[in-house]
């Protein structure tokens, strides 16, 4: 099953028979079965039927409502089974501060080791002197080995940060295509085309974990890394960690070096950054259900999430998280 994205503004997503049909003035879109689907992401402007919703509902399609710019508004998930046991293995772990660290710590020198194989990726693919690219590899080589031996929350936090610098100081290396710059990790609001699709990418990957958190009986909303700020996903956003360099970052690169996306593809935003224009939110999308499909994400997630209850409720003594190669 896949997901599907509807970035027309003013469109509507009705119900015909067994098929769910995208339509705007008159006109249809986009017809397909609703067995075919599994998420439906949608923009705030887009309406649906109560006929659609219930019948998308009923097929145990969830929809994700997203803002122009990229933020998640909020999401509409059909019911699922409750897993008391998890939530309450998931409460108690979360008042032990060393079972806390222990994950974190996993995750973080995953997230390192992920970002370094992203620039060792494109060190080996581009020929010539890749200095700037083997340097920082080799600091965040130090950063994740810092990670996995941190005796408390602040040392791990000062590895991540000290990754962090080494990676984005390298990431504008992996930018090929004129006119295309990257001024730095920037965000709410995004200022320049690179870190709007950056955003975008994260929202959309935030959203997948949530919905394999949700399903699988986890309360998102309280993790062990992130700390629980009212109206954030912190479980979804510990795991998210993991998956931002190896899926989005390297989706993003793509992009912006085929030319797939260009600085014209973006305008001004009301919160005084910059979005992608209608069609250029249609091309990412298209592009982006292609990366995830081809990498398994979905799959990958789900066995994450499962590995990680069993954790929670003893069954596994450690949490492995997924990490992507070079080669």
């Amino acid at each position: 099953m896949a997901s599907l994205y509807v970035v027309e503004h003013g469109a509507t997503i009705a119900r015909r028979g067994e098929q769910i049909v995208v339509q705007k003035e008159g006109e249809v879109l986009l017809e397909t079965e609703t067995s075919a689907l599994s998420c439906i992401v949608l923009l705030e402007t887009v309406q649906v039927t109560s006929q659609a919703l219930t019948a998308l509902l009923r097929a145990g399609v969830s929809f994700a409502f997203i803002s122009p710019d990229g933020d998640l508004r909020g999401k509409l998930v059909p019911p699922v089974s409750r897993n008391a046991a998890l939530r309450l293995a998931q409460f108690t772990r979360d008042r032990d501060p060393a079972f806390c660290l222990t994950l974190s710590k996993a995750i973080v020198a995953a997230k390192i080791e992920n970002q370094r194989q992203v620039l060792l990726r494109h060190a080996l693919d581009n020929p010539g002197p890749q200095d700037v690219l083997l340097a920082a590899a080799s600091a965040l080589d130090t950063a994740a080995r810092k990670a996995a031996a941190a005796p408390d929350l602040p040392h791990l936090l000062g590895a991540e940060g000290e990754a962090a610098a080494a990676y984005w100081a390298a990431f504008p290396h992996l930018l090929a295509a004129d006119g295309i710059s990257f001024p730095g990790r920037r965000k709410r609001p995004p200022p320049d085309p690179v870190n709007a699709a950056l955003s975008f990418g994260y929202t959309l990957l935030t959203d997948n974990l949530l919905s394999a958190l949700d399903a699988r009986g986890f309360d998102p909303w309280v993790g062990f890394l992130h700390s629980e700020t009212y109206g954030h996903p912190c479980l979804a956003l510990d795991l998210v960690e993991v998956f931002r360099a190896p899926v989005v970052d390297r989706f993003t690169v793509r992009l912006f070096n085929l030319r797939i996306l260009t600085p014209d593809d973006f305008h001004p935003s009301e919160q005084g950054g910059v979005r992608m224009t209608p069609d250029a939110l249609r091309s990412f999308f298209r592009h982006w259900e292609q990366t995830i499909l081809k990498l398994g994400l979905r799959n990958i997630i789900k066995d994450q999430v499962d590995h990680l209850a069993r954790v929670y409720l003893g069954q596994d003594e450690s949490f492995k998280p997924w990490t992507w190669s070079a080669r």
